[in-house]
């Protein structure tokens, strides 16, 4: 074991414990505002433990960074990002939405960095990572199947037997007869819708709340094109009679007052963009009928352009951290004094 730790670590080893912390850190700070604002005491139970995770989460790795030398990030912390006097600006019932979607988010970002990792002890720590977002998650469902808030995607008849596809048109949907979505594409266009309505009413909160007129109006663009993506999916969700659009924009309250830091909320909405277009990317890799793909290819599109732009306003403002990058002798070499 002692061996194996002095082995350097590699870059998605790198990646993977810096991503980790700079998450944490900044879930620790809403989850602390969300359990300070929640009355539901089942909620606030799963507040605690996903309160509880990040705490874990940011000790493991600082440990594995005191070891290596590594500067600690600087991420995010209650004094500068947080205002825990604030009122609420969300109901329970969207804290407890948001803290599932992110469970979800956490169990395939942790499982797709334990596939990165060989050193022991950041596998450890991933595997425990893993192992806590899945509890979180299950504990999350259950209260929400308890009191009815669980939207299940809809139901499709079960086959009777297999069947192959013998056609091209299978893979068209350009023009004319188009044939019934299949599961695996259902399953894209719902989770994606559902992903988007909570994404709204966050970014709507967002923008009641920023300080900068500037992250403002990004938030609120944000808000639009999150909309726009809902009300397009259940528009194709509902010619196959399968679904109703979702929305959460009532659990937004009236406040008008910051619970965090823009920088904070800038991070949140740069963290969530990132996580639609791997969620895109995955549904454009696997849909069959072309016309569904291309609709996908539209909104990663925009989608790319939004996140860029918000990359923009948080280096203008100096509030984005730079990972861990690699050497570039190059450069060293031409600054080099004579």
């Amino acid at each position: 074991m002692e061996m194996d730790h002095n082995i350097r670590l590699t870059s998605s080893e790198l990646a993977s414990l810096w991503t980790a912390y700079m998450n944490n850190s900044m879930s620790k700070c809403v989850l602390k505002y969300f359990k300070a604002k929640t009355q539901d005491t089942e909620i606030s139970s799963v507040l605690d433990l996903a309160i509880e995770i990040s705490e874990t989460m940011i000790k493991d790795i600082t440990d594995i960074y005191e070891r290596e030398n590594h500067a600690i990030p600087v991420g995010f912390n209650e004094k500068e990002d947080l205002n825990l006097n604030a009122p609420a600006l969300y109901s329970d019932t969207f804290h407890l939405k948001f803290v599932h979607n992110m469970a979800r988010h956490g169990m395939t970002t942790y499982g797709a960095s334990f596939a990165g990792c060989a050193r022991s002890d950041v596998k450890e720590l991933i595997s425990k990572a893993i192992d806590m977002t899945r509890d979180l998650y299950n504990k999350s469902l259950s209260v929400l199947l308890e009191k009815g808030l669980y939207s299940r995607a809809a139901s499709i008849p079960i086959p009777d037997k297999v069947e192959f596809i013998e056609k091209q048109g299978y893979l068209t949907g350009w023009f004319g007869e188009r044939r019934p979505m299949n599961a695996i594409e259902i399953m894209h266009f719902y989770n994606n819708m559902e992903r988007n309505a909570l994404g709204k009413a966050l970014l709507l909160g967002f923008a009641q709340t920023a300080s900068l007129e500037e992250v403002r109006n990004f938030m609120v663009r944000g808000a639009h094109i999150a909309s726009k993506v809902v009300e397009f999916m259940a528009h194709i969700l509902s010619e196959e009679n399968l679904s109703e659009t979702p929305t959460m924009d009532s659990d937004v309250l009236k406040s008008t007052t910051p619970p965090f830091s823009d920088k904070l909320m800038m991070f949140q909405v740069s963290l969530l963009s990132g996580m639609s277009l791997g969620y895109y990317g995955v549904a454009l890799g696997t849909v069959s009928r072309r016309d569904l793909g291309s609709k996908f290819m539209r909104i990663t599109m925009e989608a790319v352009q939004y996140a860029e732009d918000g990359a923009n306003i948080m280096i203008e403002h100096k509030w984005m951290e730079k990972p861990p990058s690699s050497i570039d002798n190059i450069e060293i070499a031409k600054t080099k004094k004579k």
